[in-house]
Order: C-alpha cells, then sequence, then structure tokens
C-alpha cells in the first residue's frame, strides 16, 4: 500500500527540472522596454528640415545616451538602441551650445558669429561616449552669420 512506483521519482525529478528552466527564463527577461530611439531621431529629423527657430522635445526613457551628431543610441535596463539620422545634427557639448538649445540667442552667447562656427565645428568632431541620459532632449534649429545648424542637448 506505501510503495512507491519507479515512475512517481521520474514525474517529480521532471516537473522539478521544467520548474527550474521556466523560473530561469522568467527571471532573466528584462524588466522594461528597450528606448526608443527611433522617435528620438525622427524628432531631431524633424527639427533639421525645418526652418531655423524651429524647436522640439522628446522624453527619454534611458539610463546612458550617446550622440554623435550622425546616430543617436540609447541604453537602459531593456537593452540598447540606435538610430541614424537623415541630416547631420551638432551636440551641445559646451556651455555656451547648451546656452543656445536652452533659448538664448548665439549673438549673447557669443563674441561673433566665428566663434559659434567654430564651437559647432568643434562639437561634431569631439569623441562620442555613454553619458547619463536627461529626462528629455530638446533640439533647435539655429542660423547665424552664416552657420546654420541643428544642435541637440
Amino acid at each position: 500500500m506505501f510503495e512507491t512506483h519507479v515512475d512517481t521519482l521520474y514525474l517529480w525529478v521532471g516537473l522539478g527540472t521544467v520548474s527550474v528552466a521556466v523560473l530561469g527564463v522568467v527571471v532573466g527577461l528584462p524588466t522594461t522596454a528597450p528606448p526608443d530611439a527611433t522617435a528620438a531621431a525622427a524628432t531631431i529629423d524633424e527639427v533639421t528640415t525645418s526652418p531655423p527657430g524651429s524647436v522640439a522635445h522628446r522624453r527619454l526613457v534611458a539610463t546612458e545616451w550617446a550622440f554623435d551628431g550622425r546616430e543617436i543610441r540609447l541604453r537602459n535596463d531593456g537593452g540598447t538602441a540606435t538610430a541614424r539620422l537623415i541630416r547631420t545634427a551638432v551636440p551641445a557639448r559646451t556651455e555656451q551650445l547648451q546656452s543656445v538649445v536652452d533659448g538664448a540667442r548665439p549673438k549673447a552667447v557669443y563674441e561673433s558669429p566665428a566663434a559659434f562656427h567654430r564651437d559647432t565645428r568643434q562639437a561634431q568632431t569631439t569623441n562620442d561616449r555613454w553619458r547619463p541620459a536627461p529626462d528629455r532632449v530638446t533640439v533647435r534649429h539655429v542660423a547665424w552669420g552664416g552657420t546654420d545648424v541643428t544642435i541637440v542637448g
């Protein structure tokens, strides 16, 4: 009456193995969705192709970002996403460029159009690396003294 059947042992071992495998898959799933680099790139492209003075904001759901002017890369616990731009933009890597992106006129920040042009060119050639991502990205199309650029900060 209290005999154990050989089939019962195999059943429990099999059930235990499947349970551990399912638990491993569930624990390995990401808890958040990967970031949407395509939407951020579309916002930058929209401002780049708009007339000077255009501004747009895009919320970023990412912990880190990298932007080199040709592509935007976003990373969070859900993964990494990359999107290329239609036209080149300028990353706001200096305090002056960040001031312009935040709404200051280039004339108020730079001593001359040549200084503005130099700063935008230097920002495009600076090495790109991962940085903490802001809550939102601001994109502004600026034209001053012969320099027509879209600044992302």
